[in-house]
């Protein structure tokens, strides 16, 4: 698998920490970005997202004149080395519940991965109908609609692979998921026994 290196950000925006909401939604709207690196002490301190924008603010009905980006951002970073594989980055992200990761290089900040990054990795290297999971970035974090995503997977592939597979043999059984991983690397379907490790 590719590494984060190849698909992170490298051009990153920043905020200041006392900056208010409404500045630094223009910052993310005039770059078209979704997160903001939040910097105080030109130290990196947190990260600001569309999405903390939009549950933080918006749905709250505060003033984004008087609110102040330290009071909306995500903190402690969370980091990984842009060296590690992009199914990594995937893992983090649905571990911790986040739609982006920073990425380092010898410790230092490097660039920022998001989930949509991650759907375009996939949609560009791996084929159907494992794509067409990949390609729903909302599938990839939200728990119901990653496993109704998985049992449409399984029904594709299956048809792709027609009666011969051992792994369509598998599927149409209804074994454990790890017999169907088995079969499948077995198979050379590295791509989908993942896709299964990672989200069943």
């Amino acid at each position: 698998m590719d590494k984060i290196r190849r698909y992170m950000n490298v051009d990153i925006q920043v905020t200041g920490s006392e900056m208010s909401a409404k500045e630094a939604a223009f910052i993310m709207r005039s770059n078209s970005i979704s997160a903001l690196l939040v910097v105080d002490n030109n130290e990196y301190i947190g990260l600001l997202t569309h999405r903390d924008m939009s549950d933080k603010l918006v749905a709250e009905g505060l003033d984004p004149n008087e609110v102040k980006v330290t009071s909306l951002m995500e903190t402690p970073l969370v980091t990984l080395d842009a060296s590690l594989p992009m199914n990594e980055a995937l893992l983090t992200m649905k571990k911790n519940r986040i739609r982006h990761v920073i990425a380092t290089v010898d410790g230092k900040v490097a660039g920022i991965l998001s989930i949509t990054d991650f759907a375009h990795y996939v949609s560009l290297n791996i084929s159907d109908p494992v794509s067409s999971f990949w390609s729903n970035s909302e599938a990839l974090l939200d728990e119901s609609t990653s496993s109704f995503a998985v049992e449409k997977l399984l029904k594709g592939m299956a048809e792709q692979l027609g009666g011969e597979s051992k792994t369509t043999e598998a599927i149409k059984n209804k074994e454990e998921m790890v017999v169907i991983m088995k079969h499948a690397a077995a198979e050379g379907l590295h791509d989908f026994a993942d896709i299964l490790k990672i989200f069943t």
